[in-house]
């Protein structure tokens, strides 16, 4: 099988695709799939700095458009540097990691190019890659003409399974005309069937897909992030506070958290990650996910949360055990979600970090508050503060050191119209 000679011209909506993901490490393929892909970079049973070799060098070759064989010589120069014991052979888990990403990078960027020409070029093509041993579907689906808006791209357009070279293409009416085709006036019906995937591994799935799609492809690439990056309409002053010197809206009242603490039947620092994600993905056992908070962002979470870069459990100084069912209580139900600016000193970096604010109900007043960027994450405070804590702190009362925390752009606030 060649290897995907196309990548050899980067453009710049492909490697703004890839950029935007975020590690998320992973024991079995299954872990991440589909469209969770969009926004997800793994690999198989990678983790720490494994992963971030890999991230790393995929986007290298994403960017300069070099070889397979060149990326094999990095594949095998971060497992001698790391250790890392993988699965199947050599040549197969190179060629995985290197076709996969950059295929699906690119025809996501394809797809966002096609998002801002559909006025003028309304209508895909179906193309098959020609291999040498072609599925019958795809065959069957080359030459198909369909508008874009057509539901049949959702779970069709390629890539459309391991290896698949099938591209799809724009037109314009005049190059219907001028390429004798004609635009079909109903998709293909679709047959749906059921199939268990990575029965072999942790996390076995039975997932549906049409027939001649193979499970993980069933989804358009990059529609996730094509959605995310496109502005919303605002009807009227958005529904935000920037902070400006002047009074900021009142905070939500204090409600029962409604989540105990955690107690796993065997205590470890992987049980109560685990725990943290059961509570916040709401289907326990899930070891990795893409959870979409209140404000509608989608956050990769896994239990890379609590580890450090090297694959640490770093997450559980200071007694975090006992309040992490608080931290994420304001992650899934927060009261407020600010954007804020947070700088790292004159020459360090300056990034956007989103904070989840939940008030405490109690006999004083109390707040949590978690803080999650792409460097990672951090709990401001959990407590009940009082008017002399909020002294020591330079605060003239505790209403005055929670206000303290709201603090940048107010995405979301619960209660308020339209949220």
């Amino acid at each position: 099988m060649a290897s995907a000679a196309y990548v050899s011209l980067p453009f710049a909506e492909q490697i703004d695709f890839f950029r935007q993901k975020v590690d998320v490490s992973t024991a079995a393929w299954t872990d991440i799939y589909a469209d969770e892909h969009d926004h997800a970079f793994m690999v198989a049973g990678a983790r720490g700095e494994v992963l971030t070799d890999f991230r790393a060098a995929v986007d290298r070759f994403i960017s300069e458009g070099r070889t397979l064989a060149e990326f094999r010589q990095e594949f095998d120069a971060i497992v001698a540097r790391t250790g890392w014991a993988y699965n199947g052979g050599r040549n197969w888990r190179s060629r995985v990691i290197y076709e996969t990403n950059l295929r699906q990078s690119y025809n996501a960027g394809r797809e966002a190019q096609m998002e801002r020409t559909k006025a003028t070029r309304p209508y895909g093509l179906y193309r098959h890659g020609g291999s040498a041993d072609p599925r019958p579907e795809h065959l069957a689906w080359n030459g198909l003409v369909l508008p874009l808006d057509d539901p049949w791209w959702a779970t069709h357009s390629p890539q459309n399974g391991w290896g698949c070279k099938c591209k799809k293409f724009t037109l314009s009416e005049r190059d219907v005309k001028r390429m004798g085709l004609q635009v079909a006036k109903q998709a293909p019906p679709i047959e749906w069937e059921e199939r268990v995937v990575g029965s072999r591994g942790p996390s076995p799935r039975t997932v549906r897909v049409p027939r001649g799609i193979e499970p993980g492809f069933e989804h358009r690439p990059g529609t996730g992030w094509i959605e995310a990056s496109t502005p919303r309409p605002i009807d009227g002053p958005p529904p935000v506070y920037v902070q400006t010197g002047g009074p900021k809206p009142p905070m939500p009242r204090a409600r029962p958290l409604g989540i105990k603490p955690f107690s796993p039947a065997e205590p470890s620092e992987q049980a109560y990650a685990q725990a943290f994600l059961d509570e916040v993905g709401g289907i326990k056992g899930r070891q990795a996910f893409l959870y979409k908070d209140a404000a509608g962002e989608l956050l990769p979470l896994s239990a890379e949360l609590f580890r450090n870069h090297r694959g640490q459990w770093k997450g559980f100084k200071n007694g975090r055990h006992d309040y992490l069912h608080v931290l994420a209580g304001a992650l899934s139900d927060p009261d407020e979600i600010w954007l804020t600016w947070q700088n790292f000193g004159d020459k360090g970096p300056t990034v956007l970090r989103r904070r989840y604010i939940r008030v405490l109900p109690g006999d004083e007043d109390g707040v949590a508050v978690f803080e999650l960027g792409r460097s990672g994450w951090r709990e401001i405070t959990v407590f009940h503060v009082t008017d002399a804590i909020a002294k020591e702190h330079g605060f003239e009362s505790a209403a005055a050191y929670i206000d303290w925390q709201r603090e940048g752009l107010r995405l979301y606030a619960r209660g308020e119209s339209g949220q």
